[in-house]
């Protein structure tokens, strides 16, 4: 409900729940560790009881079966109750940029899916060659194994109280996408892909990694061959994006002659909804690695086409953050309209644009 000041306030027992659940997840004396003594996870600890809570075992619980994509599912969940812990409570946010914040959620919450990931591979995170890249500590996108990761992908809504945001966590191995995960935060649904395993949706409970009654759904794309017919979603993430009036010529297009179009302000569920079917596209730009990658994988994995601005599909090009995602069907009018698009799209009457 809202506290009245523009934020979101939530009830002493769904509080209280969302703790519980991060604390059996996490386990309290791990959560202690991982942050320190004046971190958030700290607190959480200590208001929890005094013994550990055993994760069970997650082999079987979800729809792919694949060591490292079971790791991300659990790191993502951890961090999403996190988020849940906090949601309406952080008021202040340090200013990276003037559309870009920063909260003590975002850092934390980044420590602790290294923490985990870390402790599952134990020996093998050497062994195997594996590096860590993140949002806000940073890294190197070098090595056998790679893990990006954006511990909360839409901080701006976080911070205004909107719930749209997530958890995004992709592994690449030797160069190449492995498997992604994108956890849609305050709803505890979760995207993931593997790579030739296809992309699945489900729900967690922050017990089980798949709630008891959450049966895994195979995602697929929509069908929508008639841009008329379409729906789409953007992302407007820098200043810089307002002086390109190809693209903004186009969006004016879309949102008089399509279904519609939504800036919702988090790239990474925005992603995961082309491969669930509710977009037709999406498109952002000026991005980082960390907001597109799992989603490259998982809407292609649904079925999807993920290319940059200039149609390149390796994942250097992905990762340089300029990405548009569809069902496949539209790709190509999606260029065609950018393509005719100009300035003169932002100013004349809108019936005297043509294709």
């Amino acid at each position: 409900m809202s506290n009245g000041n523009g934020g979101y306030e939530r009830d002493s027992g769904t509080e209280s729940e969302a703790r519980r659940r991060f604390l059996k997840l996490a386990g309290v004396t791990g959560a202690a560790g991982i942050v320190g003594s004046n971190g958030m996870l700290s607190a959480l600890a200590q208001e929890g009881d005094d013994e550990g809570v055993e994760i069970d075992d997650l082999q079987g619980q979800l729809p792919i079966e694949d060591r490292y994509l079971r790791i991300a599912v659990l790191a993502t969940a951890k961090a999403a109750q996190l988020h849940q812990n906090y949601y309406g409570e952080i008021g202040q946010a340090e200013e990276k940029d003037p559309q870009n914040l920063l909260t003590q959620v975002d850092t934390e919450a980044e420590t602790l899916i290294r923490d985990t990931i870390r402790e599952e591979l134990g020996d093998d995170f050497e062994d195997e060659n594996h590096a860590l890249y993140g949002e806000e500590q940073g890294g190197q996108l070098e090595g056998g194994y790679v893990w990006i990761i954006d511990p909360l992908d839409g901080t701006t809504n976080f911070v205004k109280g909107i719930p749209h945001f997530g958890v995004n966590l992709a592994v690449t191995k030797d160069g190449e996408l492995h498997a992604g995960v994108m956890y849609y935060s305050l709803w505890d649904e979760v995207y993931v892909a593997v790579r030739d395993e296809g992309a699945y949706k489900f729900r967690s409970d922050g017990y089980d990694l798949v709630a008891e009654d959450s049966e895994p759904a195979e995602l697929s794309v929509s069908d929508t061959e008639a841009v008329e017919d379409s729906f789409h979603g953007v992302g407007f993430y820098s200043r810089a994006t307002a002086d390109d009036f190809d693209y903004m010529g186009l969006w004016r297009y879309l949102f008089a002659n399509t279904q519609g179009t939504r800036l919702l302000g988090a790239a990474a569920p925005d992603l995961a909804f082309v491969a669930e079917g509710v977009f037709d596209t999406v498109s952002v730009k000026d991005l980082k690695p960390v907001d597109v990658a799992p989603e490259a994988l998982i809407v292609r994995e649904a079925g999807g086409t993920v290319t940059d601005f200039e149609g390149n599909t390796d994942l250097d090009s992905i990762l340089e953050g300029n990405v548009v995602a569809s069902n496949g069907e539209l790709h190509d009018d999606f260029f065609d309209l950018l393509e005719d698009s100009g300035k003169d799209w932002l100013t004349r009457p809108i019936d005297t644009l043509e294709r």
